[in-house]
């Protein structure tokens, strides 16, 4: 065996280890990066949802106002009841101040 077969023989080895260890290192920096991906992701629906809660509490709290201000429109356009009025006999009685003769 010639002595430059069992040097390309190591030199291939290595490469091969080489491209390995490459291609580990590729898989898990796109691991972090998808990881990364996701927690950002997240991050940022999750303050869309807060902002979006918060959009729902004032709207909410504008129609609780509104259905307020009906209901107290709506009572005072209701007409109330006029207060009981002692009834009226359809005979007068005779003024008392007029002498009977």
């Amino acid at each position: 065996m010639s002595p430059i077969k069992p040097l390309l023989l190591g030199l291939g080895l290595f490469a091969l280890a080489g491209c390995d260890t490459a291609e580990q290192a590729a898989e898990s920096f796109a691991k972090k990066v998808e990881e990364a991906a996701v927690e950002t992701a997240r991050e940022s629906l999750g303050e869309t949802i807060k902002e979006f809660d918060k959009q729902v509490d004032q709207l909410n709290e504008q129609v609780d106002q509104a259905q307020e201000n009906t209901r107290q429109w709506m009572d005072q356009a209701q007409p109330k009841p006029e207060q009981e009025k002692p009834p009226q006999d359809s005979q007068q009685q005779p003024d008392q101040d007029m002498i009977e003769t």
